[in-house]
């Protein structure tokens, strides 16, 4: 095989993407966020790989302003291709004097496809940092109160009780837009939690990205809010959620969980992403409390430098 740098046009001409952040058409969107991007097709008789990079600092990195990024591929690929597109992508990245990183989806994604490239990103690089991400596996939640934990349970049944009223919003409007993000601004504050999009990015990204928006009111008032991305054709990836502190008693979260997880059951999606619980491999104990309690299973998502 061999590793060819291409146009944005040359690579989306190649069709094929791991996730909606592999695109080209989010790439360019954030192109600012780098000193330049970098499209690159691996191929021998046919395209076998592609993957586009940004370029910060010292390194060459996918994602560059994502959750996760990582190389494409049309068919599952033998693991003997998967080497040496690797091996190609650190050549590549040493003749530039650069770092390549990569962060893999969740193993949830795919569990073969990822678990070979861990293996492969692992024997040409160095794994430098593990985060633990949180899912909730839709196809659980007709027996949803079997299997949540006792007082997750309980704070449901309460929140169930209060005069709660959750509003799908329209991801195409600009108010709707802002009276979730607004919230969960709010919520971010609240907790000291960083918030790295701006309403105007936001705005931005769901003009080509699917995208729901998602706003319980309780008596007339706004208390807690999700915006959801559709990364993949059955996995939706939850980009924030929260509510207000003064509501929280209320077991407001425990509401909005359970309301979003039946929206994509709903829909017939495989999996809902609610994100890591880890900064830099450090867990916020409380989150990962919560989310186990709601009935979210973990797996690993892997960062590999090569």
């Amino acid at each position: 095989m061999q590793l060819y740098e291409v146009t944005a046009e040359e690579y989306a001409q190649a069709g094929f993407y791991a996730h909606v952040y592999n695109t080209p058409e989010f790439s360019e969107l954030n192109k600012a966020k780098t000193n330049g991007l970098h499209y690159i097709l691996i191929k021998d008789n046919k395209t076998r790989f592609s993957i586009v990079l940004g370029e910060k600092g010292d390194s060459m990195c996918s994602p560059f302003s994502a959750p996760y990024g990582g190389f494409n591929m049309k068919t599952p690929q033998r693991i003997a291709y998967m080497d040496e597109a690797a091996a190609l992508l650190k050549d590549w990245g040493k003749s530039h004097d650069k770092k390549i990183k990569i962060t893999l989806q969740p193993s949830v994604y795919d569990d073969t496809q990822l678990s070979k490239w861990a293996n492969v990103m692992f024997r040409n690089g160095r794994l430098t940092n593990i985060d633990l991400n949180y899912h909730f596996d839709l196809s659980r939640f007709p027996h949803y109160e079997d299997f949540i934990d006792r007082s997750a349970r309980k704070n449901l049944h309460k929140a169930m009780a209060e005069n709660f009223v959750i509003s799908h919003l329209d991801s195409s409007n600009a108010d709707d837009i802002s009276r979730a993000y607004g919230v969960i601004s709010i919520n971010r504050k609240e907790h000291g939690y960083p918030l790295r999009m701006s309403l105007q990015n936001v705005a931005d990204t769901v003009k080509i990205i699917d995208a729901d928006f998602f706003v319980v009111s309780h008596n007339g008032t706004d208390v807690a809010a999700a915006q959801v991305f559709k990364v993949t054709e059955d996995v939706a990836q939850v980009i924030y959620w929260g509510d207000l502190r003064q509501y929280a008693s209320l077991r407001t979260m425990n509401f909005l969980a359970y309301k979003v997880f039946e929206y994509y059951y709903q829909k017939g999606f495989r999996i809902l992403d609610i994100g890591p619980s880890t900064e830099d491999g450090v867990p916020n104990n409380g989150l990962c409390d919560f989310k186990e309690a709601i009935g979210c299973s973990v797996t690993q998502k892997l960062f590999f430098e090569l």
